[in-house]
Protein backbone atom coordinates (compact mmCIF):
# COMPACT_ATOMS: atom_id res chain seq x y z
CA UNK A 1 0.00 0.00 0.00
CA UNK A 2 1.07 3.20 -0.52
CA UNK A 3 0.06 6.63 0.98
CA UNK A 4 1.85 10.21 0.99
CA UNK A 5 1.82 11.93 4.44
CA UNK A 6 3.53 15.57 4.96
CA UNK A 7 5.02 16.01 1.50
CA UNK A 8 6.58 11.86 1.93
CA UNK A 9 5.54 8.86 -0.06
CA UNK A 10 5.40 5.99 2.42
CA UNK A 11 4.94 2.57 1.39
CA UNK A 12 4.38 -0.75 2.89
CA UNK A 13 3.79 -3.90 1.77
CA UNK A 14 3.50 -7.79 3.38
CA UNK A 15 4.70 -10.20 0.86
CA UNK A 16 6.33 -13.76 0.92
CA UNK A 17 10.01 -14.23 1.85
CA UNK A 18 12.74 -16.29 0.19
CA UNK A 19 12.21 -17.91 2.83
CA UNK A 20 8.71 -18.57 2.50
CA UNK A 21 7.50 -16.65 5.49
CA UNK A 22 5.31 -12.97 5.37
CA UNK A 23 7.73 -10.11 5.76
CA UNK A 24 6.79 -6.66 5.98
CA UNK A 25 8.90 -4.48 4.34
CA UNK A 26 8.42 -0.33 4.39
CA UNK A 27 10.37 2.74 3.03
CA UNK A 28 9.34 6.53 3.85
CA UNK A 29 10.69 9.03 0.79
CA UNK A 30 11.03 12.57 0.38
CA UNK A 31 11.55 14.65 -2.99
CA UNK A 32 13.15 11.23 -3.63
CA UNK A 33 15.23 10.96 -1.44
CA UNK A 34 15.27 7.81 1.53
CA UNK A 35 14.23 8.81 5.00
CA UNK A 36 14.20 5.49 6.46
CA UNK A 37 13.74 1.35 4.62
CA UNK A 38 13.56 -1.63 6.31
CA UNK A 39 11.74 -5.11 6.88
CA UNK A 40 10.23 -6.64 9.97
CA UNK A 41 8.95 -10.58 10.68
CA UNK A 42 6.22 -8.61 13.24
CA UNK A 43 2.80 -9.33 13.00
CA UNK A 44 1.71 -5.60 12.55
CA UNK A 45 -0.76 -5.29 9.94
CA UNK A 46 -0.01 -2.76 6.88
CA UNK A 47 -2.39 -0.22 8.46
CA UNK A 48 -0.28 -0.38 11.79
CA UNK A 49 3.06 -0.25 10.29
CA UNK A 50 1.94 2.87 8.20
CA UNK A 51 0.84 4.40 11.55
CA UNK A 52 4.16 4.28 12.69
CA UNK A 53 5.96 5.46 9.47
CA UNK A 54 3.91 8.71 9.80
CA UNK A 55 5.10 9.26 13.27
CA UNK A 56 8.73 8.73 11.69
CA UNK A 57 7.53 11.35 8.97
CA UNK A 58 6.30 13.52 12.32
CA UNK A 59 9.67 13.46 13.80
CA UNK A 60 11.47 13.91 10.46
CA UNK A 61 9.52 17.54 9.64
CA UNK A 62 10.30 18.29 13.42
CA UNK A 63 13.82 17.26 13.59
CA UNK A 64 15.05 17.21 10.34
CA UNK A 65 18.99 17.25 11.46
CA UNK A 66 18.39 13.82 13.36
CA UNK A 67 18.23 12.39 9.29
CA UNK A 68 21.32 14.14 7.54
CA UNK A 69 24.01 12.25 6.97
CA UNK A 70 27.84 13.37 8.62
CA UNK A 71 30.89 12.79 7.21
CA UNK A 72 31.60 11.51 10.74
CA UNK A 73 29.21 9.19 10.29
CA UNK A 74 30.35 7.26 7.14
CA UNK A 75 32.64 3.27 8.65
CA UNK A 76 34.55 3.71 5.05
Amino acid sequence: MKTFYRGCEIEVTKEKCLGGWKMIYFSVFDDGFEVTSGYSESEDTIQEVIKNMKEVVDDYRDHPEDYEENEDDEDF
